[in-house]
């Protein structure tokens, strides 16, 4: 079950910073098209809006590339972690090392194993939170642009 919600987490997270980044884009530009020579005050207030909703994007997306980066925690050896050096055995070797594992061991290194994905877990949707609510804060300073854009 860890290793799907960090799988769903993940998922989630690419497709928001693929939103992100797009979004990134159209507020820049939106504040590039929005210069002229004579601005009044809300014409100004507009073009910082975009300049922030741009900002709360990355943000965003600064977050949701944490989100993504692999977070597995190397400690003591065991015998679950793909990196394990009893990995890099020949198979008939592996199995034989294998075969002699104390169920105990077994055991200690698969409760270990959880611990550390629960660890991965719980950071990664920390990073997750923070990063959608740093993109419906951008949504919302880009929507209160355009409304001070369309009233200019």
């Amino acid at each position: 079950v860890l290793q799907d919600n960090i799988i769903l987490c993940d998922a989630k997270s690419g497709v928001l910073l693929a939103f992100d980044g797009a979004m990134v884009i159209f507020c820049i530009d939106a504040f590039v098209g929005g210069h002229a020579p004579h601005q009044d005050a809300l014409h100004i207030a507009a073009n910082g809006l975009f300049l922030l909703a741009a900002a709360a994007f990355l943000v965003s997306c600064h977050f949701s590339l944490t989100t993504v980066l692999p977070r597995l925690r190397r400690g003591r050896e065991d015998h679950i972690f793909w990196e394990a050096p009893v990995f890099d055995l020949p198979v008939e070797r592996y199995v034989e090392t294998m075969e002699k594992l104390d169920v105990e061991m077994e055991r200690r290194d698969k409760l270990s194993h959880l611990h550390m994905l629960a660890g991965i877990c719980r950071t990664k949707f920390g990073h997750f939170q923070i990063s959608i609510r740093s993109a419906q804060a951008a949504f919302l300073l880009l929507i209160l642009a355009e409304l001070a854009r369309l009233i200019v």
